[in-house]
């Protein structure tokens, strides 16, 4: 009975994920709409550029950007567009979060996610949504993960 209860529980949290708007940036959303003083944006493109897998030639140019609320935090979702992405159409996504007069990344060295696209919440840990991203393996497989709060960065639930 428990082992049903797991299998039913696992397949509405999927059906829920799958129904969710999955979203990426567009090429429109660039982080000069953003209007960040020169300061924060420093501060960000130093944080992306010790996490990326890359280093473009303008981050300016290269990221795409979105203010949003990570529940008790205002943050912002930064994604890849050109060299920051691979060939299955999947573009390294990073996360910050406002605390103070500092942005802070969610996720630590080498473990922003490559994915096609993103949504957040509905549930929250430690007063920051969950992020929920798919990524695509191939033209018939793609993979979700559940990244979750752990009071200083995001982690891949088990």
């Amino acid at each position: 009975m428990r082992t049903v209860a797991v299998v039913v529980a696992l397949a509405i949290a999927t059906a829920s994920l799958a129904s969710a708007q999955i979203e990426h940036l567009r090429n429109d959303e660039t982080i000069a709409k953003i209007k960040l003083p020169a300061a924060e944006l420093k501060q960000i493109i130093s944080a992306v550029e010790a996490i990326a897998f890359d280093s473009p030639n303008s981050w300016e140019k290269e990221l795409r950007a979105r203010r949003i609320s990570l529940g008790s935090a205002p943050g912002l979702v930064l994604q890849g567009s050109d060299l920051l992405c691979g060939g299955t159409g999947n573009c390294q996504v990073f996360v910050f979060r406002r605390v103070g007069k500092d942005w802070l990344s969610l996720f630590q060295a080498q473990q922003a996610p490559v994915v096609e696209g993103f949504t957040f919440g509905p549930e929250a840990r430690n007063g920051i949504e969950d992020l929920h991203v798919i990524a695509n393996s191939s033209a018939q497989k793609s993979t979700h993960v559940t990244y979750r709060f752990d009071g200083k960065f995001y982690r891949a639930s088990k």
